[in-house]
């Protein structure tokens, strides 16, 4: 059993990161900010210990971490102060981690590892933290994951809850994507055994699959038709902002995809999930309820 801290206990990630590591028996310490929410009660009532903090809190981030032997850990994006407030989120985890000596497990993003400007803020703030973290004399395992399945939830982008599937993407366009499900696999793969994973630096995918295919899917799974929908680009700047249209306007011309078959062998424990294997783990009535 390994003393763990999960920040974002009550997020999709770090939410999905304690689930499993309570279902393997592990002493988990969830990171929340608040103690009082419903997540958080839900989550002590299953054997986790709340520490109540930010991650711009020093004292509360190490009174929460202290005696810890792993700490999965990620930084928030699209907070009022931007890709600074990341920066600083980032840096104090690694420094917080680096005095106590615990093995940290950083989920950034793929292609955190380069220094290349994208004018993607949230991608440009994990390169500066993983060089950040590169630096220092940390025990550490990034993890580097693509699109998010789960973003297929956020019923206002998606629109699924008007029974279509919307996307900028063309509708034929293949995107690597990956569930939290598989992120808590690799995860808590690695703080069961750091001995193999320090200093390890994974891209993970769960599956590639166009708009049109997660359109079939989705068909499948809730017995209804759903259609594939293109949504403008203008509309997303409109909607979200310059930033996440600059993040699907790479996503329709990258050409750089992960070997997944390659990833999936080397990491059987992890127990990969299809697209259709997600989808059907979702309770689609509470998603489609919003």
């Amino acid at each position: 059993m390994t003393k763990t801290v999960v920040i974002g206990s009550t997020g999709r990630q770090g939410g999905a990161v304690t689930d499993l590591l309570l279902e393997r028996g592990h002493e988990v310490v969830a990171y929340v900010r608040s103690g009082e929410s419903p997540a958080a009660k839900k989550l002590s009532a299953r054997g986790a210990r709340l520490a109540v903090g930010d991650l711009a809190d020093p004292e509360a981030l190490q009174r929460a971490c202290a005696g810890a032997e792993a700490v999965f850990g990620l930084s928030v994006p699209f907070g009022e102060g931007g890709k600074d407030e990341e920066v600083a989120q980032g840096r104090l985890l690694v420094d917080t981690v680096v005095r106590l000596g615990a093995h940290l497990v950083y989920s950034s993003v793929r292609g955190g590892d380069r220094m290349e400007a994208t004018s993607i803020d949230h991608a440009d703030s994990k390169q500066i933290i993983e060089a950040y973290l590169r630096e220092r004399p940390v025990r550490a395992t990034v993890l580097g994951p693509v699109y998010f399945m789960e973003n297929a939830l956020n019923l206002g982008f998606s629109q699924l809850g008007d029974g279509m599937l919307a996307n900028p993407l063309t509708p034929g366009k293949p995107l690597d994507q990956v569930t939290v499900l598989d992120i808590a696999g690799m995860a808590v793969h690695a703080v069961e055994n750091p001995d193999e994973f320090v200093g390890e630096r994974i891209d993970i995918a769960s599956d590639r699959i166009t708009g049109q295919e997660a359109a079939r899917i989705l068909s499948d799974v809730l017995g209804q038709e759903i259609p594939y929908q293109q949504m403008p680009l203008d509309m997303v700047r409109q909607w979200a902002g310059d930033e996440v249209a600059t993040m699907f306007e790479n996503f329709e011309n990258n050409t750089d995809f992960l070997d997944i078959d390659a990833l999936h062998a080397k990491y059987p424990a992890v127990r990969w999930h299809s697209y259709a294997d997600w989808a059907k783990t979702v309770d689609w009535d509470r998603a489609l309820a919003g």
